[in-house]
Formats: structure tokens, sequence, C-alpha cells
């Protein structure tokens, strides 16, 4: 398996040439990689948030709607946010509308 050439934190992604000839080995390596990218792209998306901005830009740079990203990725962002400092007068308000507004989409799906 060779690695990315990244720092250590993402020493899991690989490149396609590099997967085992076993498929199921192949699967193996291809889901860990997931999860680390999955750890590090929710680590990247808390800092962005914490460096203010906003749900509209943090989905422009992951190719979804604003939603979509904040349905994704909300509670971890709040629970660091709110684990390291007050939340800002507009991030509170941010908060709360979005939370109605998925309270109600789930309301209306039932």
């Amino acid at each position: 398996m060779a690695l990315s050439g990244y720092p250590d934190g993402m020493s899991v992604i690989v490149v396609a040439e590099s997967l085992p000839q076993e498929p199921l080995e192949a699967l193996r390596v291809l889901t860990d990689s997931e999860h680390e990218l999955n750890q590090i792209r929710r680590k990247q998306v808390i800092a962005a948030r914490a460096n203010g901005a906003s749900w509209q830009q943090i989905g422009d740079a992951l190719g979804v709607t604003r939603q979509s990203a904040w349905e994704s990725f909300t509670a971890d962002a709040r629970a660091a946010l709110t684990a390291n400092e007050e939340l800002s007068e507009d991030d509170a308000l941010d908060l709360a509308v979005n939370e109605v507004k998925a309270a109600r989409r789930r309301r209306s799906t039932n």
C-alpha cells in the first residue's frame, strides 16, 4: 500500500494502483481510508466554523448544499464550538433557526 505523501494524519489514504490484489482486502483498505477521510473532513468543518465560515461556504467547499452540510456536520460543529467557547449571537440564532427547520422537516415526513 502506497501512502499518499500527506502529513502523518493521512497515512491510510491510498492510490488505486496500490490497493491489494485480493478484492476483499482492497475493500478493507478502502473502508479504512474512507473512515480516516471522514474524520479529517469533520475536523476541517469544525475548524472552518470556528474561524467564522458560514454553512453556505462550507457546503460550497464540499460540493453540497448549505442545508446538506449543516445536516451532516452541525452536531459535531456545535459540540466543538460549545466545548471551546460561547456561541456568538449570530451563531446561536443560526443554530436555533436551523434546528427549527430540521424539526419541521422531520414532522412533515412523519
